[in-house]
């Protein structure tokens, strides 16, 4: 499950002491869309669902995108994001998603599906390694007290991903090189 951080006017805190927070939640699978809005409101948590087309209201707290086709564009108007499937050893969803619309990206330790990716990222500092939800709440206090670090992860992200455009024909042109080499 991937989380968008969308901050709304005010001061950033954590859940409870922020209503201007808007937490965006995309389950992977939608046989989960429901058991997740389920976790939400147990957590007593304001909830809206794109499905039921809810109207997100002041008090809202959480957005479940419990459609499909729309993560993309989410990204776009987040502040910064969290890519899911990586605090488990799951390994980890697409980075190259919130990277590409320049935003700071989050992320757990289990990245073994992105590896190469995950590396440039961090290495250029558009990347944010948490271990855990405590972590990663931490983290995204401080990018949101800090807007300068997150419109600066935000680009780097943006030209890690522009310095990688054309990998795939790059690639093709060199295995299409080997194979004439080789005839």
């Amino acid at each position: 499950m991937n989380g968008l951080g969308f901050r709304r006017q005010g001061e950033f805190r954590v859940f409870g002491t922020a209503p201007q927070t808007l937490l965006v939640l995309v389950p992977r699978h939608p046989e989960r869309f429901d058991s997740v809005a389920q976790l939400v409101r147990q957590q007593g948590l304001d909830l809206a669902r794109r499905s039921k087309q809810d109207t997100i209201a002041a008090a809202t707290q959480v957005y479940l995108a419990d459609t499909m086709g729309e993560l993309l564009m989410l990204f776009g108007v987040a502040d910064v994001a969290f890519v899911g499937g990586s605090l488990v050893p799951v390994g980890g969803h697409n980075l190259l998603e919130p990277a590409g619309w320049g935003k700071p990206v989050l992320t757990g330790p289990h990245l073994h599906n992105f590896t190469a990716i995950s590396n440039l990222l961090d290495d250029a500092g558009a990347l944010t390694l948490v271990d855990n939800a405590d972590a990663l709440a931490i983290a995204l206090q401080g990018l949101f007290r800090h807007p300068e670090r997150r419109q600066s992860q935000g680009q780097a992200a943006a030209a890690v991903v522009d310095a990688n455009r054309g990998a795939l024909e790059k690639g093709l042109e060199l295995i299409s090189e080997q194979l004439t080499v080789n005839s």
